[in-house]
């Protein structure tokens, strides 16, 4: 039974590391002033606020993930209502959509996926090529093997490129199933 660190802890662990040496230095210098308690209060204060500040952007990166997330499900949704099948069980009632956020000197390109099928579920993969603003292909991803369950929605594995490029193209590379 072995712990996972997972980025935000390392980022954590460095946050605390980081503190933990302001804190020492804060405490030698107020202990060489005769000032324990002030050094004693500043080191709380340095790895209080090393964490504090650490967590709150890990906070805001979240919270920007969680709203891309949801504008990318919005967006599934109304794809749907324009092209979809609403009487029958199909491949028109699964949807993609590609986000690319710009990096530095890359682009990662998030991908979320739908079946909107009502019985069906999907498994297979998605085969999406990426186009530039003249409609050539730029580059092609195919995704790790999908299940969705009928009326399923979430976010694949992203991929990296190094030009962003915001027109694209899929194909599902699977079959519905009862």
């Amino acid at each position: 039974m072995g712990i996972e660190l997972t980025v935000v802890n390392w980022f954590n662990i460095g946050a605390f590391a980081f503190g933990l040496i302001l804190a020492i230095t804060s405490f030698v210098h107020y202990k060489k002033l005769g000032r324990t308690r002030t050094g004693v209060y500043w080191a709380i204060g340095c790895i209080a606020t090393c964490l504090l500040f650490i967590n709150g952007i890990i906070k805001i990166v979240d919270i920007m993930d969680e709203h891309t997330k949801k504008q990318a499900f919005e967006t599934l949704e109304e794809t749907y209502h324009e092209r979809g099948d609403h009487n029958n069980e199909s491949f028109k009632n699964l949807e993609v959509v590609v986000i690319p956020e710009k990096g530095r000197g890359s682009a990662a390109y998030k991908i979320y996926a739908a079946n909107f099928n009502k019985q069906y579920t999907y498994k297979g993969e998605i085969k999406i090529t990426v186009k530039n603003r003249q409609e050539k292909k730029v580059f092609t991803h195919v995704t790790e093997t999908v299940t969705l369950k009928p009326g399923e929605k979430k976010e694949l594995k992203n991929t990296l490129y190094d030009t962003t490029h915001y027109n694209y193209s899929w194909r599902w590379l699977g079959k519905l199933k009862k």
